[in-house]
């Protein structure tokens, strides 16, 4: 069969450049998405950037109170850090008349553990308020534990 037709003639190899027009327009989409990505990764750092201060702002009053012994007063500030940040994300029409299960059960809607229970609404009104009986060390750590992962994990609107 090859007698009949001849020898086949090959094309020369196509070279391997940049400056093909395909590659101009597959640079810049790559150029735009990264652009995006960074964006979208500076918008999520401001918007949690409040977290972030915070949890500094709680640790700094756990280990104040802690040292002096202050328990019920550390138990008071971190919820009082709670109302803050739940007045700036929620509203203060919504947060600032609740108090003792209202709030717990308010602050349990915002985020998924909902570990927040009644001991801790009698722990706040019961022992922060009416000033009976004292928080023990044991109690307050607890509650500004549950206070971190709250800051952390709730959520920013309704």
């Amino acid at each position: 069969m090859e007698d009949q037709v001849g020898k086949l003639i090959e094309p020369a190899p196509v070279p391997f450049t940049f400056t093909a027009p395909g590659w101009y327009v597959l640079g810049g989409i790559a150029a735009l998405l990264i652009l995006f990505i960074v964006l979208l990764m500076i918008r999520y750092y401001r918007l949690n950037l409040y977290r972030k201060h915070a949890l500094l702002q709680l640790s700094n009053i756990q280990q104040n109170y802690t040292t002096n012994g202050s328990f019920d007063l550390l138990v008071y500030e971190a919820d009082l850090l709670i109302k803050r940040i739940a007045i700036a994300r929620y509203g203060r029409q919504n947060v600032s008349g609740l108090r003792g299960n209202e709030w717990i059960s308010f602050i349990n809607k915002r985020w998924r553990e909902k570990s927040f229970d009644s001991t801790d609404g009698q722990l706040l009104e019961r022992k922060i308020y009416e000033s009976g009986q004292p928080v023990s060390g044991d109690e307050a750590s607890l509650f500004v534990q549950k206070t971190k992962r709250w800051i952390k994990n709730h959520k920013r609107k309704f």
